[in-house]
């Protein structure tokens, strides 16, 4: 996919976040993102529990540290766009999508 064909299928993707709409085949992407928290919490156990077994990581404190930042704040962000794509449930409502704001 190049970049144009990404910039035309953005309003397509926007359009997920409306209430009633989802994405096509949701099980599959919860199933992925489930799959995702798990790997990267059992990664960051291991981090965490090697320094306690005398395994020296390569990485100074800060360092992981940052990383774990970046990633809970990527995980978070894909978790909250993911809850919203994959269910007809919740959204942005229909009557608020096209409003102008007042002022």
């Amino acid at each position: 996919m190049n970049l144009f064909s990404a910039l035309k299928s953005l309003p397509t993707f926007f359009e997920l976040f409306k209430e009633g709409k989802e994405i096509s085949n949701p099980e599959t992407w919860k199933n992925r993102t489930i799959a995702t928290n798990v790997v990267l919490a059992l990664i960051a156990t291991a981090v965490g529990l090697s320094k306690t077994f005398g395994y020296e990581v390569a990485l100074d404190n800060e360092t992981i540290q940052s990383l774990a930042v970046g990633a809970v704040a990527a995980v978070g962000a894909v978790n909250a766009v993911m809850h919203c794509i994959t269910s007809k449930k919740v959204g942005l409502s229909p009557d608020n999508w096209n409003s102008n704001p007042k002022g």
